[in-house]
């Protein structure tokens, strides 16, 4: 039985059933063995980081989490620095090759509900654990995993533990990308902004980029919290984003939002409108284009929007289509840097990044650019956004999901069926590189893949309306299920 399972980004589970202190004693072993056998590392540094989850502590209590993973490294010889307080995980990435760790260990379970933990790693590039990496420690865990507890004895080794801050370098980092790659100023944040970090370590952050705004700052769940103040964390929940753009409405402005970890982002325009991470990009995109700052490729997955292959098209861009995970994007911004030309990523749940920046997805990278651009060019988001639908058809998406116990991805891979037929469409064609991806004639497409992080099938359909995306949704669950 495989105790430990690495998804799209690391090992999460059920707090005290899937995910417990044995599971993360093992995996630290792993991470120990890896870099000491693998890698050759004689003497390996590691930044351990956190949000605000349940066993996440600040001050390592024997019996939390941090306290486990850090014990157990420091008894095998790995030197441990730890964040003095919570830490967003595109500030560990940075850190970590900033500051020239061998790899970033990060307990969080992202957006997932409160009763979730989990820990992540990133490489010594900051970029997400390749699956070559997270493969070979996940079959060192489930090997020891039997054996892993913690030892007391080592207790003594945590006095060695050094405890840092990296938010205010973090902040620089971002003001130096905005001004030296798009040429743009730190946002001042004049009038109103309702900024929601969802009770996670997204708060000081945000707390030091915005104490100098010269406008109103109005926050939504800014004390840390491991209930989240009794919400689902995901700041693209449907209550949770109705009650942000109802917000941004009522006080006509823009409003964000970030998940536990930080890593994902959510924008309101002016007018209560959500606006999506492919139409940010596209935003970003025009800004460049329209300022003589070239981009030689945006990457995407396959579930993102056809929006981004469309401003691709439209300006020349290399257009990159990659499996789901922020990870598959980590080669594509490493070459691009390399070369000092300019990539875009980006992930329909809320990843974003650039190549002059982390190589993991970030939460407050995105959201600066577009108050940035806006600042720059005096146009409020909403404004923004619809030059971007005056140029490109709309696109309309919908996501759902089925427990992975009504239907497995081998049983919807195998299905000798007409799609045609179900769906009403022709179809053009069916991709199963990461699931199960259909596109059809007209451009619309509708994709089916495990969660990787929960025992669920995703569903994703877009559509130039949202009828059509909802009844791509609908047949699919109705015919396989």
């Amino acid at each position: 039985m495989a105790h430990i399972q690495f998804g799209t980004s690391g090992h999460r589970g059920i707090i005290g059933a899937t995910f417990t202190i044995q599971h993360l004693v093992a995996i630290s072993l792993a991470i120990a063995n890896y870099l000491k056998k693998e890698r050759k590392i004689k003497s390996p540094r590691i930044l351990l980081g956190y949000d605000t989850r349940t066993g996440n502590s600040v001050h390592l209590e024997e019996g939390s989490y941090t306290h486990a993973v850090a014990q157990t490294l420091l008894s095998q010889g790995v030197a441990v620095d730890v964040c003095d307080t919570p830490t967003p995980t595109p500030a560990i990435s940075w850190a970590v090759h900033a500051f020239s760790y061998n790899c970033g260990v990060i307990l969080t379970a992202s957006h997932n509900p409160p009763n979730y933990n989990g820990i992540k790693i990133n490489d010594a590039n900051g970029a997400p654990a390749s699956p070559d990496m997270t493969q070979w420690i996940q079959t060192e865990a489930n090997a020891m995993f039997e054996v892993a507890t913690l030892n007391k004895k080592h207790t003594p080794l945590m006095k060695h533990v050094t405890k840092i801050n990296v938010h205010n370098g973090f902040v620089d980092h971002l003001s130096h990308v905005l001004h030296n790659h798009f040429n743009l100023t730190f946002p001042s944040f004049s009038g109103t902004h309702i900024i929601d970090p969802k009770c996670g370590a997204a708060i000081d952050i945000w707390r030091i980029i915005t104490q100098h705004a010269s406008g109103t700052i109005q926050w939504k769940n800014d004390a840390p919290s491991a209930d989240f103040n009794f919400e689902l964390p995901d700041p693209t929940n449907q209550k949770n984003l109705s009650e942000l753009k109802a917000d941004c409405k009522a006080s006509a402005c823009v409003g964000f939002a970030n998940d536990p970890d930080a890593d994902r982002h959510v924008l309101v325009d002016e007018n209560g409108n959500h606006v999506s991470p492919e139409k940010i990009t596209a935003i970003v995109a025009s800004y460049c284009i329209d300022n003589a700052i070239p981009v030689t490729s945006i990457a995407s997955t396959l579930a993102n929007s056809s929006l981004v292959r469309s401003i691709c098209n439209l300006h020349g861009i290399d257009f990159k289509e990659t499996k789901i995970g922020f990870k598959y994007f980590s080669q594509l911004l490493k070459q691009a840097k390399s070369q000092h030309k300019l990539c875009l990523a980006v992930e329909s749940s809320g990843g974003f990044s650039v190549s002059f920046h982390t190589l993991d997805k970030c939460g407050f990278l995105p959201i600066l650019l577009i108050l940035a651009i806006m600042q720059k060019t005096k146009k409020s988001l909403a404004q923004c956004s619809a030059e971007i639908d005056a140029v490109h058809r709309p696109f309309f998406f919908v996501e759902d999901a089925l427990p992975s116990s009504k239907i497995t991805l081998n049983q919807l891979l195998d299905h000798q069926v007409s799609f045609d037929d179900i769906f009403g469409e022709s179809v053009d064609g069916i991709n199963k590189n990461d699931g199960l991806k259909i596109t059809f004639s007209n451009s619309d497409w509708i994709l089916c893949r495990p969660s990787g992080t929960e025992p669920l099938i995703r569903i994703y359909a877009e559509s130039s309306s949202v009828e059509k995306a909802q009844h791509y949704v609908t047949q699919m669950k109705q015919h396989f299920c």
